[in-house]
């Protein structure tokens, strides 16, 4: 009786830490964006204020992630902007097709701003928070947030940097 009662809990407790490993597990990520690539973009000039612009853009680009557990051959950004000079709010949505085929997809929410130096270059800073939202394979479950800020310019090279806190 004894033995099969130590049988019992040593079975009991193997069950437990096999579940336990397949928990998600929290995660928290840098990435790097240095290259962007424009596939469609439409915008609509709206007339009750001067330079005011409403746009979307689909945009392809490729990230690098920090975690070798989470690397994303190319990403497809979806955005929308409101922008009055060249600043403003935008959102949209982003999905992330990962090494083996899997995908994540997830939404984003920040603001931009440009500017225009004394030498009449212009420089465009961007940030805001990001949301993981699902995914399929083994990032089915995936969730988590994050914040991101980038700048472009007519003389600085496209580079956006973020920090992402994520499960799956």
């Amino acid at each position: 009786m004894r033995i099969q009662s130590l049988l019992i809990a040593a079975t009991t407790v193997v069950l437990c830490v096999s579940g336990y490993s397949a928990l998600a597990e929290k995660r928290e990520l840098t990435f790097v964006k240095t290259s962007t690539q424009t596939m469609a973009k439409s915008a609509t000039a709206l007339s009750e204020s001067p330079n005011h612009e409403i746009t979307q853009e689909v945009m392809h680009q490729h990230i690098k992630y920090s975690n070798p557990d989470f690397q994303v051959d190319e990403e497809w950004v979806y955005v929308q902007a409101d922008s009055v000079d060249g600043s403003g709010p935008h959102k949209g949505y982003f999905t992330f097709v990962h090494t083996g085929g899997e995908r994540t997809y997830g939404s984003f929410e920040g603001s931009h701003k440009t500017v225009v130096k004394d030498d009449g270059s212009w420089l465009t800073t961007w940030e805001g928070k990001v949301r993981h939202l699902g995914g399929t394979g083994k990032y089915k479950n995936i969730k988590g947030t994050g914040t991101y800020k980038g700048k472009v310019g007519a003389k600085e090279p496209f580079y956006e940097e973020g920090r992402d806190q994520i499960e799956f």
